[in-house]
């Protein structure tokens, strides 16, 4: 992948665990339970004489997997990472040598930064990605507000003191490139050698991130008995009939649908989520496809629906972005 790729990717899948490991032995395990928790993606902290081995291992065991070497201070320490299979770099704090040696090299760099002048700092060195660290003791989503407001092309990787409890409000501001935390990959279940609930951990923080969930069901039917029906359900289920043009809304919970190019045999099942562009990402590891001339997009571009390629018994299934 290069450069745009991978920054994408990291946005894409949306959380980025931070794991501290000094046991060559578990590197490879690891590598392969966040892959089968459909989270091919870590941060591996070069703080423990084994980092650059556990990182090695990981790249071996999960080649597919995109890994990245945080605690970097040194343009020697980029140059061993990559060599070990590092595909970006995350570093504590803003160092403008580091920085810069990784853009000679057309490394990816996240830097950490803590103030309104670290961050004009980092803009002016030309990065639109930085390390917000940490996060939580340093005010959070208000302050990276009050830094959006100034900075506005300027995207935030926060970490410290985000986990699960917290990670939706962060992943629903549109300033948030991703979230890190060590939450992810538990101290205690590597030593344990308890993979099986890493990679249940890690699917369950992706469904927490995307909130997947049936929004409407979608019947097909005609415009002489599109609006008699939605008022039928519309009167079931105590709502309204709303006209969306080429359906008819009966409540918000069933759209009939009075157009000759309705998709699926009897209709379609609308899933709503965080974020489509992650929820792509996400079910597209998973091996499902998606029809691109189906995407309706927003205002700002980014992709607001979008329809799986295949139906599943007679009904078409679309993702639909929820605010």
């Amino acid at each position: 992948m290069n450069h745009l790729e991978i920054m994408q990717s990291i946005h894409d899948i949306g959380l980025l665990p931070a794991v501290v490991l000094d046991d060559a032995s578990h590197a490879g395990p690891l590598a392969r339970a966040l892959c089968k928790g459909s989270l091919p993606l870590a941060e591996v902290m070069l703080r423990t004489p084994a980092a650059l081995a556990c990182l090695s291992a990981m790249h071996k065991a999960c080649p597919e997997m995109l890994l990245g070497a945080g605690t970097v201070f040194s343009s020697q320490q980029v140059i061993d990472a990559r060599n070990a299979g590092a595909s970006f770099i995350v570093t504590p704090g803003l160092n403008p040598d580091v920085v810069r040696f990784c853009q000679q090299e057309n490394m990816p760099v996240i830097p950490g930064i803590s103030s309104a002048s670290e961050l004009d700092l980092a803009r002016r060195l030309g990065l639109h990605v930085v390390k917000f660290f940490p996060a939580e003791p340093l005010g959070g989503l208000r302050t990276i507000h009050a830094l959006s407001a100034v900075w506005n092309d300027m995207y935030f990787l926060p970490s410290g003191g985000i986990d699960d409890h917290n990670m939706q409000a962060y992943l629903h501001d549109e300033r948030i490139f991703a979230i890190s935390g060590t939450w992810m990959v538990k101290k205690e279940l590597l030593e344990s050698g308890q993979y099986d609930k890493i990679s249940e951990m890690a699917h369950d923080a992706l469904r927490k991130m995307l909130q997947i969930h049936i929004v409407h069901i979608g019947i097909n039917s005609d415009t002489a008995h599109g609006k008699e029906i939605a008022t039928a359900f519309a009167d079931l289920l105590d709502g309204s009939v709303r006209d969306a043009k080429i359906s008819y809304f009966g409540s918000e919970l069933v759209e009939v649908m009075t157009t000759a190019r309705a998709r699926g045999t009897y209709g379609h099942i609308a899933i709503g989520v965080s974020s489509v562009s992650r929820a792509i990402a996400f079910f597209q590891r998973k091996g499902y496809d998606f029809d691109e001339s189906s995407i309706v997009k927003d205002e700002k571009g980014r992709i607001r629906l979008i329809y799986f390629k295949e139906c599943i018994a007679g009904f078409a299934i679309h993702l639909v972005q929820e605010a």
